[in-house]
């Protein structure tokens, strides 16, 4: 006789998904460092305080729900995520570098976060979509 066994056995992840998790755990780390809470030094020549709020919602926020997103298997939402997280991390180095959030120049280490973020968000831009248009079980 067999038992019912009523857990949910969930569906082991993808390679897509397995690359886009990875990217949002270094989107977090990076995110944490380039933040005011993290190593951010400029943190007194903020422009405004919406400015600080933004940078963790960016830096912070986005990729730990998008790792939450992947561990409850939602592909859309994570996928969807991923693709508008990438469209804002593409527009903080060009705004950091032209003094748009602080009042002083970047020191070369955040600026060279900022551009490997750059590329963090390249990946987002590559497997957000294949995250997105695989099937869910």
């Amino acid at each position: 006789m067999e038992s019912n066994n009523s857990k949910s056995i969930k569906a082991p992840l993808t390679g897509a998904m397995k690359m886009l998790a990875v990217l949002f755990g270094i989107g977090f780390i990076l995110g944490f460092i380039l933040t005011p809470l993290g190593v951010e030094t400029r943190s007194p020549e903020i422009r405004t305080l919406l400015f600080g709020v933004f940078f963790i919602v960016i830096g912070l926020l986005i990729p730990l729900v998008g790792l939450v997103l992947i561990w409850l298997r939602k592909n859309k939402f994570a996928g969807v995520l991923a693709v508008v997280g990438a469209a804002f991390i593409f527009l903080v180095a060009p705004a950091d570098q032209a003094l748009f959030f602080f009042t002083v120049s970047p020191p070369p280490a955040v600026t060279i976060g900022e551009f490997i973020l750059i590329f963090v968000g390249i990946g987002y831009m590559l497997y957000g979509p294949k995250v997105y248009d695989e099937e869910q079980i």
